[in-house]
């Protein structure tokens, strides 16, 4: 069902790692812009990691969070209050320290009989969150781009791989989860240089912004095509008629990342197709407006 029929906004996190690619500033400018949808309660951010550019996940804290004023500024999206530093390191490398992110993830969730949270990064707050006041657990909702489709034979996926121990904790606590998965699910979200040129360019400054970053995102360098797969969880929650997804039994993960599935643990969710055409119509219109 659209969450676009409901007449009451839902309470949303967006947890996100913004610097690291070119798709968090894009699902971030989405969701400012589907207001009519979401009650955003806050920002959280998601560690990130690079070899290749230097970039350690305490490092990545500062830059995401100046990614995420400049976006909100464009947009004219009061930040007062509603963007918070998150984890500076991973569950998996030892990390069990508090945080503003985790803090206000809990908050959040014990004032609101229902709040959906976000995740395109690793997926480190979160399960600190759970950690921390398990209570939560019965008022969250947690929708994650994460891992492979369960037609791969592993989940060396960035989101995944970053933090397995997180991902773990979050599969283990029974907190009702949506994962989309990157290949063969979200990696069908590929456009064009030349389809944002057409639908976006000198719409406005924001536009122009995200035109020049997915063309160079400053990591995978200059890229005529690519997979804008951050949008997925947004548009999840905007209309689930645009994807279908099935519930299954919660795998285990082993050593090598793979899902070991059986069929006696409690359901989550997991999204198997996803309408591209809708998704990206309704982007361009919105970020065009």
């Amino acid at each position: 069902m659209s969450l676009l029929q409901n007449t009451k906004k839902i309470n949303v996190i967006l947890d996100t790692d913004t610097y690291n690619e070119c798709d968090d500033q894009f699902a971030l400018a989405y969701m400012i812009k589907s207001q009519d949808v979401f009650n955003i309660e806050a920002i959280t951010i998601a560690p990130f990691s690079h070899n290749i550019k230097n970039v350690n996940s305490k490092d990545s804290q500062n830059l995401s969070y100046n990614e995420v004023l400049k976006i909100c500024k464009w947009l004219n999206f009061d930040t007062s209050n509603k963007v918070f530093k998150g984890a500076t390191d991973y569950l998996q490398n030892g990390y069990d320290e508090n945080n503003q992110a985790i803090d206000k993830i809990i908050k959040v969730a014990l004032k609101n009989g229902k709040t959906y949270i976000m995740a395109i990064g690793a997926i480190t707050n979160i399960a600190l969150a759970i950690k921390k006041e398990p209570k939560i657990t019965n008022k969250i909702e947690v929708i994650w781009l994460g891992g492979h489709s369960l037609l791969q034979n592993n989940n060396l996926e960035y989101n995944f791989k970053q933090d397995i121990e997180a991902v773990r904790t979050v599969f283990s606590s029974k907190v009702k989860l949506t994962i989309i998965p990157c290949k063969n699910v979200a990696s069908n979200l590929k456009t064009s240089i030349y389809e944002l040129n057409h639908y976006l360019k000198d719409k406005n400054e924001l536009c122009n912004y995200l035109i020049k970053r997915f063309y160079d995102d400053g990591y995978h360098g200059k890229q005529e095509r690519r997979v804008i797969w951050d949008i997925a969880v947004i548009a999840y929650m905007i209309n689930k008629e645009w994807f279908t997804y099935e519930d299954i039994s919660c795998p285990n993960i082993n050593e090598d990342t793979s899902y070991e599935m059986i069929t006696n643990n409690h359901k989550i969710t997991m999204v198997n197709y996803i309408d591209v055409d809708k998704v990206y119509s309704d982007l361009f219109k919105k970020l065009g407006e």
